[in-house]
């Protein structure tokens, strides 16, 4: 039986919007710089250190200082620990506030018509992920007991491990797993290590032409996404 996991972080939901409005309320206007680019930064400097503070051995707001300071010295910028900390703050009241497209919602809202099994993959704190999957309300459409937290486990995206965990706790094959995810690195060549088939949700255009671990399907946007949904669920009533 197909099942199809999710990543949450900016594939259930645009992880932008909260990151922007965090940025212009602690920076404003301060800084010449393209925000998507610091998001980048963000995110890369942030993958250097998840493991340290995942295992805890790195405080949280370590973490998050560094990854902040770094995203911004990569961009030619300085900002103080107050400040990356002050970010942080904002941003997380901003998760609180996050919400799924109405694309998004009615892709999952086929799978569950069409009795496809669904589930998520994410990488961070299981506390911090499960609450923003509530705010989400991914109940609606994705039993808790389908969700795969990297914390839980303590082996995180792209380690084939943490994919093969959620093989165990749903009892499904590597055969019948597609991972749905906007990370090239994280969601898709993950997938392809632990055996699985892959569909990257490329927002962001990026080129990886010259990768030797190729995605099996490729989307742009979440109309897209929803377009090749809806074939899996033909091919789960034609078979």
């Amino acid at each position: 039986m197909t099942t199809i996991f999710f990543d949450m972080d900016d594939t259930l939901y645009d992880q932008m919007e909260p990151f922007q409005k965090a940025y212009h309320t602690v920076f404003g206007n301060r800084f010449d710089i393209d925000i998507y680019e610091l998001f980048k930064a963000r995110l890369a400097r942030g993958d250097e250190v998840f493991e340290l503070a995942q295992s805890g051995k790195m405080p949280m707001d370590e973490m998050h200082i560094y990854r902040m300071q770094k995203a911004f010295e990569d961009l030619g910028y300085a900002v103080t620990e107050e400040e990356a900390l002050k970010y942080q703050r904002l941003y997380e009241e901003n998760q609180g506030r996050i919400s799924m497209s109405d694309t998004m919602q009615k892709t999952l809202e086929l799978c569950k018509k069409h009795n496809i099994r669904t589930g998520i993959i994410s990488n961070g704190p299981s506390g911090h992920q499960r609450k923003k999957a509530k705010v989400l309300q991914i109940g609606s459409w994705i039993p808790e007991s389908n969700m795969v937290i990297s914390a839980d486990y303590g082996v995180s995206k792209p380690d084939a491990g943490l994919f093969w965990c959620a093989q165990r706790q749903l009892g499904v094959e590597a055969k019948d797993c597609i991972m749905v995810g906007d990370s090239y690195q994280n969601d898709i060549v993950g997938a392809k290590l632990a055996g699985w088939r892959a569909v990257w949700l490329n927002k962001r255009n990026q080129d990886i032409r010259g990768e030797a671990c190729q995605p099996d399907y490729e989307v742009k946007n979440e109309a897209e996404l929803y377009t090749w949904v809806s074939s899996i669920c033909r091919e789960a009533v034609e078979s």
